[in-house]
């Protein structure tokens, strides 16, 4: 009986994609957000607060984009770093589970 040695890529991978997924809901989330600001912003109509508006909504976007971001980083992250463990557990293995 030979020795046998599985990572599961497909999981991690499984895992990745299902970050992006979440952050593609939070984006349309987002996006949502920023169009009741518009809304807003535009009943103000450069009244009495439009300005604060103006500077909560480019903040929100601002932030929103620097998460989607992270989660893109993140997620890139993971797969190169799934990658390359999976490199040297091959690597470690074949040095180590030879045949007698």
């Amino acid at each position: 009986m030979a020795d046998q040695l599985r990572v599961d890529r497909a999981s991690i991978q499984n895992h990745a994609d299902a970050t992006r997924g979440n952050a593609g809901a939070a984006r349309g989330i987002n996006d949502d957000v920023d169009r009741q600001q518009a809304h807003l912003q535009n009943q103000a109509e450069g009244g009495v607060g439009s300005e604060e508006l103006g500077r909560i909504r480019s903040s929100t976007s601002r932030h929103a984009s620097d998460i989607d971001q992270g989660i893109n980083r993140t997620a890139n992250k993971t797969s190169e770093n799934a990658d390359e463990f999976i490199s040297n557990v091959r690597s470690a293995a074949s040095k180590s589970l030879r045949d007698i």
